[in-house]
């Protein structure tokens, strides 16, 4: 179980009633009146989120705290003090660092690559500006240099909406990389076949 989560780049990251039971060796039930009892407190920190989830093998739902870094480290301050809790504390707060670094490479990384796109439309508009298809192509070939998968390809494997989403920081700096190159060979007057020769010569 991991310890921190979060849902997209422009999320909070989150860990949940469940892990802080689990890792502090208390039951879930008194976790969640623990947070219940002290909810007035963990909205100073933020809106108290949860989820319904269903328990499997019974028929009724239970809600699942949600709680950022804040109230986390606040609701934790209210637990006893054992050698138990004492090691979560420390390694939650590991885990939102992590966590938190990942997003902030995450969002780097789309960054560039937003600005690396917007380069090679405007380069494939001021080269080829008669070619309707060029961006698609040049497009799918920075995919398929960046990972080896064309978009529509990625989007099915790891079956997301946009082939975006299924790649790791890597890939998403190898794919910027790769449109860069297109943008360049394409101002200095290289065709499609000479640009696809040197972009799997150069990455």
């Amino acid at each position: 179980m991991e310890l921190v989560y979060y849902k997209g780049l422009k999320d909070e990251p989150y860990t949940t009633a469940e892990v802080i039971a689990k890792h502090t060796g208390n039951k879930y039930r008194s976790v969640s009146d623990l947070i219940r009892d002290n909810q007035d407190d963990l909205n100073e920190f933020g809106i108290l989120r949860f989820e319904i989830a269903k328990i499997p093998g019974r028929g009724r739902p239970k809600k699942v705290y949600q709680l950022n870094e804040q109230q986390a480290t606040f609701l934790i301050t209210l637990l006893d003090n054992t050698p138990q809790v004492k090691e979560f504390k420390k390694a939650l707060v590991k885990a939102f660092y992590s966590i938190k670094q990942e997003l902030d490479q995450a969002k780097l990384s789309r960054e560039l690559n937003k600005r690396a796109n917007i380069g090679l439309a405007e380069t494939i508009k001021a080269e080829l500006p008669d070619d309707k298809y060029a961006y698609g192509n040049y497009h799918q070939l920075a995919y398929k240099c960046a990972t080896g998968l064309t978009p529509k390809q990625l989007k099915k494997a790891k079956g997301v909406n946009s082939p975006e989403e299924a790649l790791d920081n890597d890939q998403k700096e190898r794919l910027e990389r790769a449109k860069q190159h297109i943008a360049l060979y394409l101002q200095d007057g290289n065709d499609y076949q000479d640009i696809k020769k040197k972009l799997l010569a150069d990455i």
